[in-house]
């Protein structure tokens, strides 16, 4: 995979990185990501053109194909635009998901003024594992950094960004990426991909957190009982990807508590 830097040139302004273009010639595809504060960078008018780049990008990219979109940005940007020349992606940034490694690049090469809960989630310092049950970090409410969101995501205060480590939730999840979650509220969980945290002693030393998709089945209310509540018969977490077992827990035990639930990748 080779990528090249987007540079924004303003007149009257110093030159900046304004995104990333990935280029996989073995699947012949293309991953484009530019920065979401044009109003910060540009006046109204320039804001509202560079606003819609990259969806006009992606789709240059469906219409004429990877190679001679790149071929054709690299012979027409110049003004306002610039592209860098191709430099292939070093090995320790490169995953065999093509977006993964866009956001890996995007986050190395494009600095961006922070917005909490417009443009950025706080990334908090709990780290899920997307195995069996993540370690434990002492302070897991602490933020570490401020991490863009994905074009299109909405944002609210109830989310937050931790990374994912363990192949479990692969594809879809690649280990080591950030992931955005939405605290849970009322509703539902069965079938939706969520945080867990065990809470039990046994857990405080080491493993605590997972993710996985939620499955549970439930009994009808027994004869005479005036709660009307229906009883957990079986609670399992269960992987994507086939290579790992689904993680069976004991309704009965008040030791696991879904934190979240899982919004995207950024």
């Amino acid at each position: 995979m080779v990528f090249s830097v987007i540079n924004l040139a303003l007149p009257g302004k110093p030159e900046e990185p304004a995104g990333v273009l990935l280029y996989d010639p073995g699947s012949e595809s293309l991953g484009v990501k530019l920065r979401r504060d044009w109003h910060r960078v540009a006046d109204p008018e320039d804001a509202e053109i560079l606003t819609g780049m990259e969806a006009h990008l992606k789709q240059m990219g469906r219409e004429l194909g990877p190679a001679v979109m790149l071929e054709s940005l690299e012979s027409t940007l110049s003004h306002v635009l610039r592209l860098s020349d191709r430099t292939e992606v070093k090995t320790e940034v490169k995953s065999s998901t093509l977006d993964f490694t866009l956001h890996q690049l995007y986050r190395e090469h494009v600095p961006v003024r922070i917005e909490p809960y417009i443009t950025h989630l706080p990334r908090y310092a709990l780290r899920s594992a997307a195995g069996a049950f993540g370690e434990h970090i002492a302070d897991p409410n602490r933020i570490d950094d401020w991490v863009e969101a994905p074009v299109g995501m909405r944002l609210s205060k109830d989310m937050f960004v931790c990374e994912v480590y363990g192949r479990s939730m692969e594809p879809l999840v690649p280990s080591g990426s950030l992931c955005a979650f939405r605290r849970f509220g009322a509703g539902s969980r069965n079938g939706k991909r969520v945080l867990v945290e065990d809470r039990s002693e046994s857990a405080s030393g080491g493993e605590r957190y997972t993710l996985k998709v939620y499955r549970s089945t439930k009994s009808s209310p027994a004869s005479g009982d005036e709660s009307g509540e229906w009883a957990h018969v079986s609670i399992d977490l269960e992987p994507l990807n086939p290579e790992f077992p689904v993680l069976h827990l004991d309704p009965d035990q008040d030791r696991y508590a879904v934190l979240a639930e899982f919004a995207g990748l950024v």
